[in-house]
C-alpha cells in the first residue's frame, strides 16, 4: 500500500507485499502516479491504441544533399519539444527511395529513444514525403487515442517518468520498441482528450506567431543598420598587404577577414554612440558565496547557461543561500539590467524583467544597466546582432582554451543611434515576440497540469 508523499515528495513508504522486489526494487519506480496509472481501470498499453514503428538511418555511404527535397528528422531536430523545421535536413531521390518505407506523416507523434530518452514531438506540419532516423520511434495513434493527448501525456512529469522507468542500458540508454509499446495511458473519453488538443494548438499558434514577430524584427533590425546583404562567409586561406594590416593592433589573421573588414566599413556609415555612454553601470557578477542551496532556502544565480540571444533560459536555475548573499548586494539584479556572456560562448545578451528583481548574476557574466536615454531591449537586440557580435569576436581573446571577452570591451561596443520611430517599432515587435513566447509555454504547460490532474485524480 502507497503512503502519501511527504511535502517535496522525495520520499514515500511502501510494503512489501505491494512491490515486486524481484523486478525493482528503486523507489522511483514505484512512485505513486504510476502505481495508480498501473492498476487503474481507465490506463492502457499505449499498443492497444497505436502502432510503434522505427525510423531508419541513411544507407551506408549517403548524406544529406543540399539539393534534396525530401525533409529527414533527426533527434536533434525535436529537443526542445517541437520540431525545428527551419533546420530539417534533406535527402535526395536515391536515398529516399532506399528507405521510404521508414516516413512519417502529419499528427503522427515522435519520440527519441537512443542517447537522451524521452524527447517528444508531434508532426503537426503536412510533407507530402517526410523520413525519420533510426534513434526515434513514431506513434501512429488509433481513433481512439487523440494524438495532442499523447503528445501532452508524453512531456508531462508522468509521461517522462514512465519513459525514463522504461529505459534500459548504462553507457547510452535505449528505450526499446517494445518497452514503448509497454508504456500505460490514461485514456479519458474523446471530449476530454480534444479539450487538451485545443489547450496545445493554442500553444503552438502563438509559438509560430512569436517566431514570426521575432523574424520580422530581426529583418527591420538588420535594415536599420545597413547589415543586409553581407554574407557570413569564413575565409579558409587569405592574405593581406602589409600595408594593410596594423601590426601594433592586431596580427591574428581572423582579424582580417573580409567579413569583419565588411561589417566594420557598415558600422562607419552608422552614427553610433559607446555602451559605456548609455549606462549607468558596466560591471561584472560575483563568483558563488555558498554552495548549491535548496530553492527553498535560496535566491536564484544565473550563469552563462541561463543567458541566450534576447532570451533568459530558466529551466535549470542555480541558487545561493539567502543568508550569505548579503556581502553581495551591490551584484543585485534589477529589471532592465542587460546580462551579456562574458566567457566560452561570448556576447550573448538577454534583457532582465521584474522576475529576476534580487536575483544575482555569476562571474562569467557583465552587466550593463542602461539609462533612461536608451531602451535595454534595443541594447540587447543590438548586441545579439551582427553588428554587435562582430565588435566582440573582432576583440574577442583566448584565455586558455576558452574564448573571452572583457569589460573595456563590452563599455567601448559602438551602439547605433537610429530614428526613434524604428528603433520603438523593432523594439516592440521583440517583446510582442517575447510576451506570445511566455504565453505559448503557459499554455503548454496548462495542458500538462491538466493531463497529470487526471491521473491523480484517479
Amino acid at each position: 500500500m502507497v503512503e502519501i508523499q511527504t511535502k517535496n515528495q522525495n520520499i514515500f513508504w511502501l510494503w512489501s507485499d505491494e512491490i515486486n522486489f524481484q523486478k525493482r526494487g528503486d523507489t522511483t519506480y514505484w512512485s505513486p502516479e504510476l502505481v495508480v496509472l498501473e492498476k487503474h481501470k481507465k490506463s492502457v498499453p499505449l499498443n492497444k491504441v497505436a502502432q510503434i514503428k522505427g525510423g531508419k538511418r541513411l544507407p551506408l555511404g549517403e548524406d544529406f544533399s543540399d539539393s534534396g527535397k525530401v525533409p529527414y528528422i533527426r533527434t536533434t531536430d525535436f529537443t526542445t519539444g517541437y520540431i525545428d523545421y527551419a533546420e530539417l535536413k534533406k535527402i535526395s531521390e536515391k536515398v529516399f527511395n532506399a528507405i521510404k518505407n521508414y516516413q512519417i506523416y502529419k499528427n503522427d507523434v515522435l519520440i527519441s529513444i537512443v542517447g537522451t530518452i524521452g524527447a517528444i514531438a508531434i508532426l503537426d506540419k503536412d510533407f507530402e514525403r517526410c523520413n525519420f532516423t533510426e534513434n526515434a520511434a513514431k506513434i501512429v495513434c488509433s481513433e481512439k487515442l487523440n494524438p495532442y493527448y499523447l503528445y501532452t501525456f508524453l512531456i508531462s512529469s508522468i509521461g517522462q517518468q514512465q519513459l525514463k522507468r522504461l529505459s534500459v542500458g548504462g553507457v547510452q540508454p535505449k528505450l526499446p520498441l517494445y518497452a514503448v509499446e509497454e508504456i500505460k495511458i490514461l485514456l479519458p473519453d474523446k471530449q476530454t482528450q480534444q479539450k487538451v488538443e485545443q489547450i496545445v494548438k493554442d500553444a503552438f499558434q502563438l509559438k509560430k506567431e512569436s517566431e514570426a514577430d521575432y523574424q520580422k524584427s530581426q529583418k527591420l533590425l538588420n535594415e536599420a543598420l545597413g547589415l543586409t546583404g553581407i554574407e557570413e562567409r569564413r575565409e579558409m586561406t587569405f592574405w593581406r598587404w602589409s600595408d594593410e594590416v596594423d601590426i601594433v593592433l592586431r596580427i591574428d589573421p581572423n582579424y582580417y577577414q573580409k567579413y569583419f573588414q565588411e561589417m566594420k566599413a557598415r558600422r562607419a556609415e552608422v552614427k553610433t554612440t559607446k555602451l559605456e555612454k548609455l549606462s549607468l553601470l558596466i560591471d561584472y557578477g560575483t563568483v558563488p558565496t555558498s554552495p548549491d542551496a535548496p530553492p527553498e532556502l535560496g535566491t536564484p544565480y544565473l550563469t552563462g547557461k541561463n543567458i541566450q540571444p534576447n532570451e533568459l533560459v530558466l529551466d535549470k536555475l542555480d541558487y545561493l543561500y539567502t543568508n550569505t548573499t548579503h556581502s553581495i548586494r551591490n551584484k543585485a539584479i534589477e529589471a532592465g539590467d542587460v546580462l551579456i556572456t562574458q566567457m566560452g560562448t561570448v556576447g550573448n545578451a538577454a534583457v532582465m524583467s521584474e522576475g529576476q528583481g534580487g536575483w544575482f548574476f555569476g562571474s562569467f557574466l557583465i552587466r550593463a544597466r542602461p539609462n533612461k536615454s536608451v531602451s535595454p531591449e534595443w541594447l540587447a537586440l543590438v548586441i545579439n546582432s551582427d553588428f554587435g557580435k562582430q565588435q566582440i569576436q573582432q576583440a574577442m581573446t583566448t584565455a586558455t582554451v576558452r574564448t573571452n571577452t572583457d569589460l573595456p570591451t563590452i563599455k567601448s561596443l559602438e551602439i547605433p543611434v537610429i530614428d526613434k520611430k524604428k528603433e520603438t517599432e523593432i523594439v516592440n515587435l521583440y517583446i510582442q515576440s517575447r510576451d506570445k513566447k511566455v504565453l505559448s509555454k503557459q499554455k503548454l504547460q496548462e495542458a500538462k497540469d491538466f493531463v497529470e490532474n487526471l491521473v491523480r485524480r484517479a
